[in-house]
């Protein structure tokens, strides 16, 4: 039986391509290094990988309930925060 024409998806290749691609990790690290130089000094990088690569910005709690600090700064980038 021949095989159908077209595009397969290699779920072990997209894992590996999550964690551990160069290309995203470069593309994510320069996203929340703009989103942190918008914030300011009190904005804080954090590399950790869960099924995927993460780079989270941590920021005062007080700042992030009170003005929506960070928020506001990926909204400015054109970042959807999630």
């Amino acid at each position: 039986m021949a095989q159908k024409p077209g595009f397969k998806r290699n779920a072990k290749v997209v894992e590996q391509i999550l964690k551990k691609g160069p290309g995203l990790q470069a593309a994510l690290r320069a996203a929340a290094a703009k989103v942190a130089a918008d914030i300011g000094g009190e904005a804080v990088l954090e590399e950790y990988e869960t099924d995927r690569f993460v780079v989270g910005i941590k920021v005062p709690a007080d700042a992030q309930a009170r003005d929506g600090v960070a928020t506001r700064a990926a909204g400015r980038a054109g970042l959807t925060p999630g």
